[in-house]
């Protein structure tokens, strides 16, 4: 399905910390640099923009179903969409307050399909950083054809044609922990929040949380509970024995939800509730079901995931970035937000197999194997920085160019050098002063 995705691309002008970007979306992406640099600012642009399609297909939905008013009092169905999305995006982004007066955020989906966002002062508004939506005329003849019409059996695939997207998007955010960490408790606590409160919360992490408690009943059984009476061919099976070696790997055990309870079980046939697991744990154990479910449900899937590395051994790390591989080889597609020399290094290592194979497959299956090549053709990496995403793709080698990552190691060892030196300056000094 990838092909259909060739066209995407993302222009941001003046938005948080990022001053300017363009960034053609690929297959597996890759965002590294300083905290604070921007690298959130352009994932959290691509899942709000890719992301329009459900949120029209939930609108037109909705007014299928909504009775209650007449076609005369019901407002358009492009006013609920501009609505939703100038919502949707101050739920991201944040108040319009702090947003540079000529801030621009485009997305380009396909051929004459895009949508633009930025700020306009209207009189008619109380903000004078007022969001206005600009969309291209394919989405605007879309809206007003479903203005009055209900039938909508045909509708996802009627969008996924429009936006050149038949993928779902996933986001993943960092700061997992603090849902696994209150575990049974964060039911009760949502389920008590408002649509105000529930507001505050930015669109990606509510979509995430709401996400983790209607999947979380699917695991009673475990990720091995997914398959359950399934029919699975012998070349995709291989592709589930690796995928759960590498779950195992990561969290040294075997997650289920039990009477509620999520729990976290040992080789020994102990277990440990999720809230007591350790932090790395808490943190990976729903990058690692939602990658495995999407997986077995087989529907294409854009993964957004921020630091995966977080409190991760090396190791760990490692394997989490072939997981992200074999799941985007099966069919998905993958973003990565990163500060880990690790994970560069992991994915430099997938995308030379890719490269090695090609003239010796065999013995580059022996190492690596093939399920998890990724393809430099397919990858795309960022160093973001000053503003600016900086392509960091080495264009001979076809790998991430850790230059700049490097830069640090160099100065950090230089500041050991220099303290050696010092060292071996005073034990002279003092040598000298003996004699």
């Amino acid at each position: 399905h990838w092909e259909d995705n060739r066209m995407h691309q993302l222009i941001i002008h003046k938005l948080g910390p990022i001053q300017h970007c363009e960034l053609s979306i690929k297959k597996y992406t890759i965002l590294t640099g300083y905290q604070a640099s921007g690298k959130s600012t352009i994932a959290k642009a691509i899942y709000f923009f890719r992301t329009l399609k459900e949120d029209i297909f939930q609108l037109i939905l909705r007014r299928s179903f909504s009775q209650l008013e007449s076609d005369e009092k019901r407002s358009s169905l492009r006013s609920d969409f501009e609505s939703a999305v100038r919502n949707k995006f101050l739920s991201t982004f944040g108040t319009s307050y702090s947003m540079e007066r000529d801030m621009k955020v485009t997305y380009y989906y396909a051929q004459g399909v895009d949508v633009s966002v930025y700020l306009t002062e209207n009189q008619d508004f109380l903000s004078p950083n007022y969001v206005w939506i600009n969309y291209s005329q394919p989405i605007r003849d879309l809206l007003n054809k479903y203005n009055r019409h209900s039938e909508h059996g045909q509708l996802r695939q009627e969008l996924a044609e429009l936006f050149g997207d038949p993928y779902e998007t996933v986001y993943i955010p960092a700061g997992r922990s603090i849902l696994t960490l209150l575990g049974g408790q964060f039911n009760y606590i949502y389920s008590t929040m408002d649509d105000a409160q529930k507001r505050l919360l930015d669109s990606c992490t509510r979509d995430y949380m709401e996400r983790v408690l209607k999947l979380r009943p699917q695991f009673a059984n475990g990720l091995e509970g997914l398959l359950e009476g399934e029919q699975i061919p012998p070349a995709r099976r291989t592709l589930h024995r690796e995928a759960l070696d590498l779950i195992q790997r990561i969290l040294k055990g075997r997650y289920t939800v039990t009477d509620g309870e999520e729990r976290i079980w040992m080789d020994t046939g102990r277990y440990v509730k999720i809230n007591f697991a350790s932090s790395g744990q808490q943190e990976c154990v729903w990058i690692l079901n939602l990658l495995y479910y999407y997986f077995v449900m087989q529907n294409p899937v854009y993964f957004i995931i921020e630091e995966p590395e977080s409190n991760l051994f090396p190791e760990s790390q490692k394997a989490i970035v072939e997981l992200t591989a074999l799941v985007a080889g099966a069919g998905n597609a993958v973003l990565l937000t990163t500060h880990s020399p690790y994970v560069l290094g992991a994915v430099n290592n997938l995308l030379y197999a890719g490269t090695v194979g090609q003239i010796a497959a065999e013995k580059s299956a022996e190492i690596v194997a093939p399920e998890k090549w990724i393809d430099a053709c397919c990858c795309e990496a960022r160093f973001v920085e000053n503003g600016e995403a900086r392509d960091c793709m080495d264009s001979e080698l076809m790998q991430i160019d850790n230059s700049l990552l490097d830069q640090i190691s160099h100065g950090i060892n230089k500041e050991y050098d220099i303290l050696f030196e010092i060292e071996q300056d005073a034990k002279m000094q003092q040598k000298n002063g003996e004699e």
